[in-house]
């Protein structure tokens, strides 16, 4: 017959770790470290066209200092030239438009 014992542990963790619910986790689709091209963020935000997304966003003078400010840091790119291709830093991006969400021209 198996025995078994039962047995508690305290576990301390650094102040940078957290536990969380795995549930909380999603499935595994996770932006951080992910790159968009612009069709990806037309995905993101429901088939937009492009001309929605630079008039509503990107060219939008009520987020000229946050996206001036993304451009500094390098989490969104574009060469400000037409036809210049834009890449987003995807988790920065997502934060971006679920802060600003209801502010949208929908």
């Amino acid at each position: 017959m198996p025995q078994t014992i039962k047995a508690t542990a305290t576990i301390e963790l650094p102040s940078n770790f957290k536990v969380v619910d795995t549930d909380q986790l999603g499935n595994g689709d996770s932006l951080i470290g992910k790159t968009w091209n612009m069709a990806d963020l037309r995905d993101w935000l429901g088939n937009k066209s492009k001309g929605w997304i630079e008039d509503n966003i990107l060219y939008n003078p009520k987020y000229s200092h946050e996206i001036q400010r993304m451009l500094d840091e390098r989490l969104i790119i574009h060469h400000g030239k037409q036809g210049s291709p834009w890449k987003f830093k995807a988790y920065e991006m997502a934060k971006f438009i679920d802060k600003h969400w209801s502010e949208f021209n929908w």
